[in-house]
């Protein structure tokens, strides 16, 4: 029983026994009413004791803990296995600081503790971006697109860009700020938008696994370049049919007499005609070409740095292509001069060896010494921006302007949205005639025999 010369707090804190548990203990304390006369010494012990445990209670529920070395305070931070993590310097010297700085430690980065903090980007990033690695190995699981040509190009990023740029630096001082300056950086340094967003992709996938993994609290905020690629300088009508109007030879170089590039020229003419990607026209077989009915399909692309298949396009779709009676007859001779024969694997555009196509360079050089013989020098073929894949766009502008359905002009080269790939196998032949059409204008008076 209370005695009235007292008043009467209550204390709540978690019992020892359920400090795990939502359970609460009260505890009653009597402490001396003001202007009463002192209480026993009894009482004052016990009101001491209890207001020690009291705070060793309410220290015991934090997340963190304090000690001191040297002046300065450092937090050990609770894991979530229970056990605590390395001590980390807070700078302060105050432990009301100390403890401030905790908290905003773990506010910045939503309760995630850093568990090791001398881990550096070189170090951890190293093997990242290998075909058997984790994270390919993760994509592959989960069934998204990755190819091993992927992860080489991947790995070239990093080791041409991020590794000098950030390699020696620790994962957790990697900031907002640093990885702002690289871009600006990349930027002066003449990069497109397009090679300097590759690289802010790459450094945004380290840092994922490196938080997932509880290295670093947070991934930060990465702003993107603007991507405004140089547009694509593209042949006029008349240009295109000069080009293909006379017999195509190779350039004269040293102990290497002139002869008839005839293949340089059929894949040049197929790419103006089709929309064909250079990796695509590498890639097709004998299998893949249907003379009987003008029609070859396309469903993989070469690999021309790891000189193998890529399985799939490059949007990921199988499509069918139509081709006229003259790009047919040229496809028929160039099957007959294959010296490997007319086996269905043999490439079409064979090159030195049998189980590998023709370097991509070849057509590239093919096309760029035929420019040249219709008055357009490499001065103003750079100016204009004119290259082999600037035939797809030719072709994608030429059909456009002819008022061909968006869906046809998409079926062929391969530019499928969502919405339209439902009707990606609707396209019939009569659609693909009117094609044919456009198409054979480019081809009015091409030469189809060598000249002698």
């Amino acid at each position: 029983e209370l005695q009235p010369s007292k008043l009467v707090t209550w204390v709540r804190f978690p019992s020892p026994a359920h400090r795990k548990s939502s359970k609460i203990k009260d505890l009653r304390i009597s402490l001396p009413k003001p202007g009463a006369s002192k209480s026993s010494k009894c009482d004052q012990t016990v009101t001491k004791q209890t207001a020690h445990k009291t705070r060793f209670m309410m220290a015991s529920r934090k997340p963190f803990s304090l000690l001191k070395r040297n002046s300065i305070y450092y937090v050990r931070f609770r894991l979530p296995d229970g056990l605590r993590s390395v001590p980390k310097s807070t700078g302060q010297t105050a432990r009301g600081r100390a403890e401030a700085w905790a908290i905003e430690y773990l506010q910045a980065g939503q309760g995630q503790i850093v568990v090791k903090e001398n881990i550096t980007f070189q170090d951890f990033s190293n093997n990242f971006f290998d075909w058997n690695g984790t994270w390919a190995t993760d994509k592959r699981v989960r069934g998204l697109r990755i190819s091993p040509r992927h992860c080489l190009e991947r790995n070239d990023l990093l080791n041409n860009h991020l590794n000098p740029a950030f390699g020696k630096q620790k994962l957790t001082a990697i900031d907002r700020a640093l990885i702002k300056d690289f871009r600006n950086t990349m930027f002066k340094n003449g990069f497109s938008g397009s090679t300097i967003n590759k690289c802010l992709s790459t450094i945004k996938t380290i840092l994922d696994a490196a938080e997932e993994r509880s290295l670093i609290q947070y991934v930060p905020r990465i702003d993107r370049a603007a991507d405004n690629p140089k547009r694509k300088g593209i042949l006029t009508l008349e240009e295109a049919k000069r080009l293909f109007s006379f017999e195509w030879m190779t350039r004269p170089a040293f102990r290497h007499p002139v002869k008839s590039d005839f293949m340089g020229q059929v894949a040049n003419l197929l790419a103006i005609t089709t929309g064909l990607r250079l990796s695509e026209i590498q890639a097709l077989t004998l299998a893949d070409i249907h003379l009987e009915r003008n029609y070859l399909t396309v469903h993989r692309s070469w690999d021309h740095r790891l000189f193998c298949f890529n399985q799939t396009t490059k949007s990921g779709k199988e499509r069918t292509i139509f081709f006229s009676d003259l790009v047919k007859s040229q496809i028929r001779r160039l099957i007959d001069i294959n010296p490997f024969g007319k086996d269905p694997d043999n490439f079409l555009f064979f090159g030195d060896q049998r189980e590998r196509a023709k370097d991509q360079r070849f057509f590239m050089q093919s096309l760029y010494y035929a420019l040249e013989k219709i008055g357009i020098d490499p001065a103003e073929r750079q100016r204009r921006n004119i290259t082999f894949h600037g035939h797809r766009h030719f072709l994608n502008s030429l059909l456009i302007g002819a008022k061909v359905p968006l869906q046809t002009v998409q079926s062929i080269t391969g530019h499928l949205t969502a919405e339209m790939s439902q009707h990606y196998y609707h396209i019939g032949v009569d659609d693909m005639r009117g094609v044919l059409q456009i198409t054979d204008a480019i081809t009015t008076g091409i030469k189809t025999e060598p000249i002698q």
